[in-house]
């Protein structure tokens, strides 16, 4: 029987991108056939603080097969838990393969280590981060090229951009890909008929979900909504416009929002929220907006998709992966004011236009919801073939 050690110290209770990875990486990965066959071996190692949460999101009803362990790391501050969870994967056992769900300061492990790179916003805008952050990630990153035996990557922009920022492909051997949450998919998507319809209304929605920050493009967003509530004066289309604002708030917020004063549309900052109410809001949006500096991957991008909200989408190396280069995007040298303005009122003027968009959408559904089993799927041929 192979031994995996799965490092999921990244597992918090305010779920971000690494906590959904997670959490459907490991869903995935207890129903391959080589996990349920007991070939493999799994210990998952995470935050003594969401343990029951673990299991509970992960497990549900199910029996935890007497291959699969969850092993406690202590909270007590970044320090100890590093030291901690180092000391637990040295003297647990002889583990033939430590993989590490994302980056982190872990040196020393037995058998072959993985570590997982999601993106490199931080290389992509190197201004937004401190000197200590580039150099943190500098570190962790030449270590990893340099001792680790594989590195994962999410994506082949995420590859890509490794290759350009450290000038090297070599041990970017484990495509572990981000795919539609498990939680999204036990709900069916919205056919065709009900998103026209949606389309119909005389009232606006919108949704954004992530840190407000200037990576994420909270900056360009409100750049936009400043010059469509000018239009609003001459345009009696609609009788309300709201915009739905998810995420954590972040030090840059404050500044972002100061000058943002609105007459005619609404915000509404819902700060975090769980999995029922976000699904709600997403069904009853028209658009959602993803106008980024950069990102490995776009979770809440396939999941407003899957719920029949429109993307309005910055033109990033990621969008096109997952999008397709034709989908329509927006970017600085063209402006987010009147292009973003003209891509939404044409979706409502032209019947035959927004057919055409939802059906690509449809499509993109069908290419991202395996993601998981991919990932799984990788990982475990990577244990399998040592």
């Amino acid at each position: 029987m192979k031994k995996l050690a799965f490092v999921a110290t990244g597992y918090i209770k305010s779920f971000d991108g690494i906590s959904v990875y997670i959490e459907n990486l490991l869903l995935s990965l207890i129903e391959n056939e080589k996990v349920k066959n007991r070939d493999i071996s799994i210990d998952i190692f995470v935050g003594d603080s969401v343990v029951s949460l673990l299991k509970h999101r992960v497990f549900e009803k199910k029996e935890i097969n007497e291959n699969i362990k969850i092993i406690p790391v202590s909270e007590k501050n970044l320090f100890l838990k590093s030291v901690d969870l180092q000391k637990k994967l040295l003297f647990t056992k002889k583990y033939d393969v430590t993989f590490m769900a994302n980056v982190m300061p872990i040196f020393l492990t037995h058998g072959k280590s993985i570590k997982v790179i999601h993106d490199l916003t931080i290389k992509q805008t190197p201004e937004l981060f401190s000197k200590f952050r580039h150099f943190y990630i500098d570190f962790l990153i030449k270590y990893m090229i340099k001792f680790d035996d594989a590195i994962g990557y999410i994506s082949n922009t995420t590859k890509d951009d490794i290759k350009k920022f450290y000038c090297t492909y070599k041990k970017v051997s484990l495509y572990v890909p981000n795919g539609i949450p498990f939680k999204v998919q036990k709900y069916p998507t919205v056919n065709r008929l009900d998103i026209i319809k949606k389309y119909q209304m005389d009232s606006l929605e919108f949704i954004v979900v992530g840190r407000i920050n200037r990576a994420k493009g909270f900056d360009r967003i409100l750049s936009f909504f400043q010059y469509f509530e000018s239009t609003l004066k001459n345009n009696q289309n609609f009788s309300k416009v709201t915009l739905h604002i998810v995420g954590k708030q972040t030090d840059e917020t404050k500044k972002i929002f100061e000058n943002a004063d609105f007459n005619k549309i609404e915000l509404i900052f819902h700060g975090f929220v769980d999995d029922k109410e976000l699904n709600v809001l997403y069904q009853r949006s028209h658009f959602s907006f993803f106008l980024s500096r950069n990102e490995g991957y776009g979770l809440p991008l396939v999941e407003a998709i899957w719920f029949g909200v429109i993307p309005i989408v910055s033109d990033i190396d990621i969008f096109s992966e997952i999008l397709g280069s034709d989908y329509p995007k927006f970017n600085d040298k063209m402006g987010y004011k009147e292009t973003v303005n003209k891509f939404l009122l044409i979706l409502y003027k032209d019947k035959e236009y927004l057919k055409f968009i939802i059906d690509k959408l449809k499509l993109i559904l069908e290419k991202e919801k395996n993601g998981y089993k991919k990932s799984s799927d990788n990982l475990v041929t990577f244990i399998n073939n040592l």
